[in-house]
């Protein structure tokens, strides 16, 4: 297990172990459900016993993890079950802070209920009127954000392949007409704005990367593998290929393909110890792949930094179209 704790480190080694873990398994590096014995950490780490029995103690009392002596310590949650409960968490101190705020300047409890009422009544009427279009190249990348992106429920989301609008498809055209804002990739942020600007709308441009978790399953494949890339467009294969590429992740082969006929999909899984695949992709290759082949899930998100200018981007328009 690759930990480093920090020595002089404002939090003592259990704390860090403990902080470590957690992240590790919300990430999905740790994948099994067992945590390493006791003993083993404390040995590879250079620490003591009692320090690891601290970390686990603590990760149980977050409900992290479950155990007793001789049988060992098992993970409870899911990655995504961890993330939830950090942003409750954090949701929480927000509420804590804005109430205290309030008390301090002698608003009643009461007040501060339904002041917060009255705000979450009116933002969900806003987020109810607003247009949000997608903007992509490729179908699978557009889907996914489309259904991903975290973003207000209540706003309505418009999908838009790149390729629609430059070819100034009239359907198309009506629906982004309609519509109040537009989000796309940096790749495509100077054409999407030229093809858009008689609108005078905003045109918001995120940043696009390889989740981690995904790269670092890959780089975790042996180099002397054969592996497949399997997805249902072109565009997506390639930026695949070009990711690899510029990680300097090489194997031994490679076989890809964006064919819809599972025939062709069956053959190249048959061949592959792993299979990289887009998220259309994904079902169809597991029903193939056996339990020796490794099917990685090829997902690109975009930053906090993008998502948070976005929801800036879309709060400002409350006044507009309230």
């Amino acid at each position: 297990m690759d930990i480093k704790l920090k020595e002089g480190y404002d939090s003592p080694y259990y704390i860090q172990l403990k902080n470590i873990l957690k992240n590790k398994i919300q990430s999905g590096i740790i994948k099994t459900k067992q945590l390493p014995p006791v003993r083993q950490v404390a040995r590879d780490l250079g620490i003591s016993v009692n320090t690891v029995l601290r970390a686990y103690n603590e990760l149980g009392k977050e409900g992290i993890v479950t155990g007793s002596v001789g049988k060992g310590t098992f993970v409870t949650v899911s990655p995504q079950e961890i993330k939830s409960r950090n942003r409750q968490t954090l949701l929480k101190k927000i509420v804590e802070h804005s109430l205290e705020e309030a008390l301090s300047l002698e608003f009643s409890i009461e007040e501060f209920k339904n002041a917060v009422s009255e705000y979450v009544k009116e933002k969900l009427e806003m987020m109810g009127k607003v247009k949000l279009v997608f903007i992509e190249c490729n179908i699978e990348q557009l889907a996914y954000f489309t259904d991903h992106l975290e973003l207000d429920p209540h706003i309505r989301r418009i999908p838009v392949l790149l390729e629609d609008l430059r070819n100034q498809d009239r359907e198309v055209m009506q629906k982004v007409s309609k519509s109040d804002i537009f989000v796309t990739s940096f790749y495509h942020l100077n054409e999407v704005q030229e093809q858009l600007e008689h609108l005078n709308k905003p045109v918001i441009g995120i940043n696009i990367e390889p989740e981690v978790a995904t790269l670092i399953k890959i780089a975790k494949i042996p180099s002397n593998s054969v592996v497949g890339i399997v997805t249902t467009s072109k565009k997506f294969r390639k930026e695949i290929k070009e990711v690899l590429e510029r990680l300097d992740l090489r194997f031994s082969e490679i076989f890809e393909t964006n064919s819809k006929n599972r025939d062709t999909i069956q053959q190249i899984v048959k061949k592959c110890s792993a299979v990289l695949v887009s998220p259309k992709q994904k079902k169809i290759v597991l029903g193939f792949a056996n339990s020796s082949t490794e099917v990685i899930e090829f997902i690109f998100s975009p930053d906090r930094t993008s998502i948070n200018n976005l929801k800036v981007t879309i709060f400002e328009l409350k006044k507009s179209l309230i």
